[in-house]
């Protein structure tokens, strides 16, 4: 059960967080592995503690002092979206529920972003690398086998990401749904959440 915003229980915190919503985050963050609960506490101090608070300071500015302390907020405000979407949608499905709570974008729309921008961009690294490898194995040395190896294997890599990062679009207009990415940096951070999750189950 999500805590009632408007209900005006639970005081407000100085960090802009009743003591209920905290109490709620803080029982969804305890799900994941300790890699992605450390990704998401920071998030949660840069966008309430930082950022949010910041921006309430700005509103009370008047004049000169206002507009330069926009020009030095937005910038850093993009920045921290830019990477709330790589990073977030790069997460389970479940915990892009989580990170969407704490950056309050959408699990469907950080997961539909993270594939269009990023799942582009590592579709063009993977087949751009794999050109590469292959053109030097066009020259002959003794790493001929183990160069066409390796491009067969980035343009493996790059069509499995691509033709999932194109389902988790699609099923993000589709049906509004979350999926984790396919690659390096996804399964490294939540290596500690899969771990966990086999743990618990075992017990």
């Amino acid at each position: 059960m999500t805590p009632d915003n408007n209900s005006g229980k639970g005081r407000r915190q100085k960090n802009g967080l009743s003591q209920q919503e905290r109490a709620f985050l803080d029982s969804l963050i305890a799900r994941s592995g300790v890699i992605n609960r450390l990704i998401m506490r920071l998030y949660l101090d840069i966008d309430i503690l930082g950022l949010d608070r910041w921006y309430a300071y700005i509103q009370r500015l008047k004049g000169r002092k206002r507009w330069v302390n926009l020009y030095s907020y937005w910038p850093l405000r993009i920045l921290e979206r830019i990477s709330s979407v790589y990073v977030g949608g790069s997460l389970t499905s479940a915990e892009q529920e989580t990170f969407g709570r704490i950056c309050r974008i959408r699990a469907f729309k950080l997961s539909r972003w993270n594939a269009i921008i990023f799942g582009t961009l590592t579709g063009i690294f993977f087949f751009t690398s794999g050109e590469f490898t292959l053109w030097l194995s066009s020259y002959g040395t003794i790493f001929d086998t183990s160069l066409g190896l390796t491009s067969f294997l980035l343009y493996s890599v790059g069509v499995v990401s691509i033709s999932v990062d194109l389902w988790r679009a699609i099923d993000s207009f589709a049906r509004q749904k979350a999926h984790m990415p396919f690659g390096f940096f996804p399964l490294a951070i939540n290596s500690t959440t899969f771990l966990k999750r086999t743990i618990d189950r075992l017990r």
